[in-house]
């Protein structure tokens, strides 16, 4: 999983609303339904599961009862639940459907509608055993074959389609021992497959006769996760209600209400005004909900990054490790940050979601060191001549070209501080402009005619186009494994490590993360992957986005207040409530 063949660009980020001072009306209207009990915590070790203990009695009264209303930024015309296409979509998906795992808000592994599994020695083989007592919302029983006909059919869907099913052709064959029990067959230890194995499963009685690909949905909305189905009204919202029989317990809150409402100042009022409890809004609009009171404010990393991608390959002046790494100690990160997203970037050092189980790579130093840089440079043999200002190296002056989009304004922006800080240690780095898809596209390809680019990835699993969570793993073999390089024109692969690394101790520790299943030893080699790559600078790491959140103060949890810096903020509520 990771990058592995899924990798797409993260456009230019330009915002499109359309007002819709209507869609807040069917807020208003929205009925309120019956109390239910709380739901169990959950184990987060994905190699030793065992079945969570339930909360313990208390002679105070669950918080039950009450509505949740939250912004849709678009209608949802059509539902796919494998493959969420924009983050209503996928918040949507979380809350009708289970997988036989979902991710914790650290992007872990954890039990759903699987209590436990047990795998092979050689990895190969995972035995997944079900919960008992699990039924669908329509209250027929689940049962393996559900888990068999749901991977069988996606495993029939073009592979091009999405990254996710690709990494399903891991799995050569599914069996069912019992009416409880799953066994995979995979082609070969593979960690990733966990978190793939978040996707939604699907009832067969419903759907057996039907071709998945065709099929919207919303006709037959019926799946086992905490809320079900209960109305539509197109173009205004969706309301879902409690699932009585939601194997962690029946949710605290009455009904989820998503209400579409595209103009974030029509949301931002509905927010002043109690309308909405719970919005995710564009950057654009951050100082404006500092304004309002009663509100929990937060943002989330999105799940790609902004990255400088240095050219290894001989010839080019940053294939020499002393160059990259004065680059980088003259760098103040958090200042270029700062000025090129307006505060709305994260400074990163590796390629994790900041924030998740895998960010393990200490933050970027806080301040520039000239004095390091120059002296990398001189112990190199990159020295300044008398009355220059560009140092040289056997006569070679230290000099490349940096291309960026044209069109991004904060891609832009960084691009000419670095150029900036560079020329402070005698570097001389030309900004490119250029367009993307005529002259930056081919920059990933054969022959790589760049010396540095300023480029970004998404790491997205379910759609090209957006960059979900909800098979979220940190796995980057693909951007940096030596076998990720293109061989020539014979290699007709859409290899992504377009840099030119090739580092033996980080392909090992790599390949090891790919196969350890134990949580605490895949992050040992995860880190040593990720210190490699720190080390040896094939990309120096800029940014990550963040998205705005506000939660009303009357939203909290049994576990505590909700944490907003998730993107997977979502991932307990059937333990959310309301305070009066």
């Amino acid at each position: 999983m990771g990058y592995n063949g899924r990798m797409s660009f993260l456009p230019t980020r330009s915002l499109f609303w359309m007002s819709l001072a209507l869609a807040l009306l069917f807020a208003l209207a929205l009925a309120a339904c019956t109390a239910g009990t709380g739901p169990l915590p959950l184990p987060t070790d994905p190699s030793a599961v065992t079945e969570p203990s339930a909360v313990p009695p208390t002679a105070t009264a669950l918080p039950r009862g009450g509505r949740l209303t939250l912004r849709l930024a678009d209608d949802l015309p059509d539902l796919r639940p494998w493959q969420p296409r924009s983050r209503g979509e996928e918040q949507m998906i979380s809350l009708l459907y289970s997988g036989l795992l979902h991710l914790d808000d650290q992007m872990r592994p954890v039990p759903d509608l699987a209590e436990r599994w047990e795998t092979t020695p050689d990895g190969r083989t995972i035995t997944f055993t079900l919960r008992s007592g699990l039924t669908w919302h329509d209250g027929v029983p689940i049962d393996s074959s559900d888990v068999l006909f749901t991977l069988e059919q996606l495993r029939t869907l073009p592979v091009t389609s999405t990254a996710l099913l690709a990494d399903l052709h891991v799995i050569e064959a599914v069996t069912t021992p019992t009416s409880d029990t799953i066994a995979l067959q995979l082609n070969a230890r593979y960690a990733p497959i966990f978190a793939a194995l978040t996707v939604p499963i699907l009832p067969r009685h419903i759907l057996e006769n039907q071709d998945l690909a065709t099929v919207n949905f919303w006709e037959v909305p019926v799946g086992s996760g905490p809320f079900q189905f209960a109305e539509r009204q197109a173009g205004q919202g969706f309301v879902l209600t409690r699932f009585e029989g939601f194997h962690r317990g029946a949710p605290l809150l009455d009904q989820v209400a998503f209400v579409v409402a595209p103009d974030p100042t029509v949301a931002l009022q509905a927010l002043r005004d109690g309308q909405l409890l719970l919005a995710e809004l564009p950057w654009s609009v951050q100082r404006n909900l500092a304004e309002v009171t009663g509100l929990q404010l937060g943002s989330y990393p999105e799940n790609g990054f902004y990255f400088l991608g240095f050219n290894l390959r001989e010839g080019h002046p940053f294939a020499d490790l002393a160059v990259r790494q004065a680059l980088a100690k003259v760098l103040d990160l958090p200042r270029l940050v700062e000025a090129a997203t307006k505060g709305q970037g994260i400074p990163i050092s590796s390629s994790a979601l900041p924030g998740s189980w895998a960010d393990l790579t200490p933050p970027p130093p806080q301040a520039a060191d000239l004095d390091s840089a120059r002296a990398l440079l001189d112990a190199a043999g990159w020295v300044l001549p008398p009355d220059a200002t560009i140092r040289q190296r056997n006569g070679v002056a230290l000099s490349g070209s940096l291309f960026v989009r044209g069109d991004d304004e904060r891609r832009l922006v960084a691009a000419r501080r670095i150029a900036e800080v560079a020329a402070s240690i005698g570097v001389q780095i030309t900004v490119e402009p250029a367009d993307f898809a005529t002259v930056i596209l081919s920059k990933y390809a054969t022959p790589y005619s760049f010396d540095l680019l300023l480029g970004s990835w998404s790491n997205g699993m379910a759609d090209p186009d957006f960059a979900d969570t909800a098979y979220y793993d940190p796995d980057d073999f693909a951007l940096f494994h030596s076998s990720q390089l293109n061989q020539g024109e014979v290699d007709s692969r859409a290899t992504r490590n377009f840099v030119g690394f090739a580092d033996a101790v980080y392909d090992n520790q790599a390949q090891a993360a790919r196969q350890l299943y134990n949580l605490d030893e895949r992050i040992a080699a995860l880190r040593q992957a990720q210190e490699r790559v720190a080390e040896q600078l094939p990309y120096l790491f800029l940014w990550a986005d963040r998205m705005p959140v506000a939660l009303n103060d009357r939203v909290t949890t049994l576990d505590g207040p909700v944490n907003l810096s998730s993107p997977l903020y979502m991932w307990n509520i059937e333990r959310w409530y309301l305070t009066p």
